[in-house]
């Protein structure tokens, strides 16, 4: 990759575990450094203190993605610590399993809350900064965005509504030098310990689909950082998320 990711800095939201974890030790590996962010502070502490030992440049903030208070501290906070932002990775995200008429009012509220709010809040917080530098927005969509699927009606209507987001974003921004990039995901491996709201608004353990070939963490990682590097308007990743775009 012709674009070098030394010194950028870079927030990750989710990245205490699964895809955003990936996609942060990445960066950091080649010289980024690197903001961590999740609900769960432990597990978020955990995370952090694997980069720290390994060496690396890195910083946590624990909350919900969902408050713009949050999120406009965070990205204060950043600029204070490192004096620049050059890439906002919008990857927290909540997946919720339920028909519209079953499903509670609550899951929707939160689905929306997360995978929506919690792209706009970080992103419009984020913006003035990503302007000096002529950074990236990265948002983690899904191949449920591209249509909407029977039993994941919430989950469908949040991933959807992130091509408005990115499309409305690459207008706004032109002529700013921000690039806007929207990654649809398939089938990814899963950490043990991931989880899934039920119809009811519960939170259960999501199942292993052994019936669908998923692909590495680091895979997906990779694939990320050359977007970036390239600055790709969208990404279509797997061979079951390209057929089901065709």
């Amino acid at each position: 990759m012709s674009y070098s990711f030394k010194n950028k800095v870079a927030i990750i939201t989710g990245s205490s575990r699964g895809i955003g974890r990936a996609v942060a030790y990445a960066l950091a590996k080649i010289g980024a450094r690197v903001v961590l962010n999740g609900r769960d502070e432990s597990k978020l502490q955990e995370t952090h203190n694997a980069f720290v030992k390994a060496g690396y440049d890195c910083r946590a903030y624990s909350g919900d993605i969902s408050d713009y208070t949050f999120c406009n501290q965070m990205i204060n906070d950043t600029i204070k610590e490192f004096g620049q932002i050059d890439i906002l990775v919008n990857n927290a995200g909540l997946t919720t399993e339920g028909s519209l008429e079953e499903s509670s009012a609550e899951v929707f509220q939160k689905a929306f809350g997360v995978n929506v709010l919690g792209v706009i809040y970080p992103t419009k917080a984020a913006i003035p900064h990503l302007k000096k530098t002529k950074g990236h927005i990265i948002i983690t969509g899904s191949v449920a965005g591209f249509m909407g699927l029977p039993g994941f009606s919430a989950y469908s209507s949040t991933k959807m509504a992130l091509k408005a987001i990115s499309q409305s974003l690459r207008i706004e921004l032109a002529g700013s030098g921000v690039h806007v990039g929207l990654n649809y995901v398939g089938f990814v491996e899963n950490d043990e310990d991931k989880t899934f709201i039920n119809q009811d608004g519960k939170i259960e353990q999501l199942p292993v689909r052994a019936s669908f070939k998923r692909m590495p963490q680091e895979k997906v990682a990779e694939i990320f950082l050359k977007g970036i590097a390239k600055r790709k308007k969208f990404l279509v990743l797997s061979t079951l998320g390209k057929a089901t775009w065709l």
